[in-house]
């Protein structure tokens, strides 16, 4: 998950977009996560934001293994 501000612009994200590319090949979706807001200090939503996605993915184990169904 990356909590994004305004100095990250799409120019920046080719790392990101990489960690999309292996996860794929790796057989997970939907794995990596980016918010993005005007200023560069996080925020109260971007905080939540951020607590949501790896309660998710941490707390209800979604991504745990690739070959579970969905």
């Amino acid at each position: 998950m990356v909590s994004g501000g305004s100095e990250d612009p799409p120019e920046r994200w080719k790392a990101f977009n990489h960690t999309v590319a292996v996860n794929r090949l790796l057989g997970y979706e939907n794995r990596v996560a980016m918010t993005n807001r005007k200023g560069h200090s996080p925020t109260e939503e971007s905080n939540e934001v951020l607590c949501l996605f790896f309660e998710y993915f941490l707390h209800h184990g979604k991504a745990l293994d690739p070959a579970k169904p969905k």
